[in-house]
């Protein structure tokens, strides 16, 4: 995968790493993280500037967002129930909602780089749920900055070892995603306990 990723780009250049950028934070399971792994490794050979390669991985990574944002403003709520690629995201978005009521905007950011499955869902929940343009767009403009000049660092670094490397950072990516799940979890379950702890000590008169 890496080889071919790395000839792909090599071929057709960082406005090809873009637009697979941009398709991958849209929602189609594309190896973003190994691209801005690839364009650093690019980098780092001589094969396209450092500079030119962030701005246009930037580029391409909030394109994405927006259209995931503006797919759940105009389309998800309509796809629900329908067969097809939107409707699936449209059930994701909804299952990520809780998290987006829980963490608000910020997790927009933090889904940009730190718990990245999440980022497409999340992306339409915010559509869906009326979530402002503005803060939306400076939340996700500010998180893929710091996931693209991770990456983009990392394979600049360490390019002969990208592929190896890619793998370490998906699974802890996942990982993490994961942990974040289990404590939301947690905390409904810590909610509900006390919720019906406070409902058995409650006295006859005070029930309704």
């Amino acid at each position: 995968m890496t080889g071919q990723l790395l000839e792909f780009l090599t071929l057709y250049g960082v406005a090809a790493a873009a637009l697979l950028l941009a398709i991958g934070q849209f929602g189609a399971p594309l190896p973003t993280s190994l691209a801005l792994l690839t364009l650093g490794a690019l980098a780092a050979n001589g094969d396209a500037e450092l500079w030119t390669a962030f701005i246009w991985a930037l580029t391409g990574t909030t394109l994405g967002d927006q259209a995931g944002f503006l797919a759940g403003r105009f389309v998800a709520r309509s796809a629900e129930g329908r067969p097809g690629f939107l409707s699936g995201m449209a059930r994701k978005a909804r299952a990520a909602e809780p998290k987006l009521e829980k963490w608000g905007a910020s997790g927009v950011f933090f889904t940009r780089w730190l718990f990245t499955p999440l980022g497409p869902a999340i992306n339409i929940a915010s559509g869906i749920t009326g979530l402002p343009w503005v803060r939306f767009t400076a939340w996700a403009v500010a998180g893929e900055v710091v996931w693209v000049s991770i990456y983009i660092g990392l394979g600049y670094s360490f390019g002969s070892n990208i592929e190896t490397l890619s793998g370490i950072l998906g699974n802890l990516s996942m990982a993490l995603a994961m942990l974040a799940l289990a404590a939301f979890l947690g905390w409904r379950i810590k909610l509900a306990l006390q919720s019906a702890h406070a409902r058995a000590h409650q006295s006859p008169d005070d029930l309704p």
